[in-house]
């Protein structure tokens, strides 16, 4: 904390749009983006808290929310997520934990922090290694000491390397995505009949949310709500 302090002295934080210090991203400029009104992610109607139409689910999606701050089109939020996550420009995110954090205490009404966990979205062990750091990770991290939510870091693992499914066609991905994730059977106990909050920077498709909601429901998960930076 000393050394991040001193750093924020020397050379502070610079909003990319008004120069503002203190802030990658100020609240003023904030709501300037394209932020994302309370929606159901699949038909992209209106929708009270983010929380899917229970007419839009179908045999092959179960997710219950996904709630989102922006959309991934606004061109400083686009730069904003590269850099945090090619560029190893890692406090950008911590701006972003503080909006998410904000947004899912607007959706959510936590009564009993013992009754959510969260976690962030699993990265493949080496492309963690290759970039050092899961942004999603330090997301997580942060929602979880701001909201005194119990935090989770091993419950799901990313097991096979699987190609970005932005880049698939619709057949290709589900078939991309077998079997890339396992459960860690070691903290089951943990999340029984809980809801579990999964954090990411960017959903681009949903066939990597729902593999995921599979896997947790089959072991006793009360609801599963994804929250994200940006989506389109």
């Amino acid at each position: 904390m000393l050394i991040k302090f001193i750093k924020d002295i020397i050379t502070p934080k610079k909003c990319y749009n008004c120069w503002q210090i203190w802030y990658f991203l100020c609240p003023q400029c904030l709501e300037k983006t394209k932020k994302h009104k309370s929606y159901c992610y699949l038909c992209k109607k209106e929708s009270l808290n983010f929380k899917i139409h229970p007419t839009c689910h179908d045999d092959d999606f179960f997710l219950d929310n996904i709630i989102v701050l922006n959309h991934y089109s606004d061109k400083t939020i686009k730069k904003l997520i590269k850099n945090s996550k090619y560029y190893n420009k890692k406090d950008i995110i911590d701006d972003f934990s503080i909006y998410l954090w904000d947004l899912l205490l607007k959706n959510i009404e936590i009564e009993k922090t013992e009754d959510y966990l969260i976690i962030p979205r699993p990265m493949f062990f080496l492309k963690k290694i290759f970039r050092w750091y899961n942004q999603s990770e330090i997301l997580a991290k942060n929602i979880s000491k701001y909201t005194k939510i119990n935090y989770e870091n091993n419950l799901i693992k990313k097991i096979k390397y699987t190609k970005s499914q932005s880049k698939l066609h619709k057949s290709e991905r589900l078939k991309n995505l077998e079997k890339s994730f396992s459960i860690n059977k070691k903290v089951l106990e943990k999340i029984n009949w809980k809801t579990i909050i999964i954090v990411d920077d960017v959903v681009s498709t949903w066939t990597t949310l729902n593999e995921i909601w599979k896997i947790l429901k089959n072991n006793w998960i009360k609801k599963v709500i994804w929250l994200v930076i940006a989506s389109d």
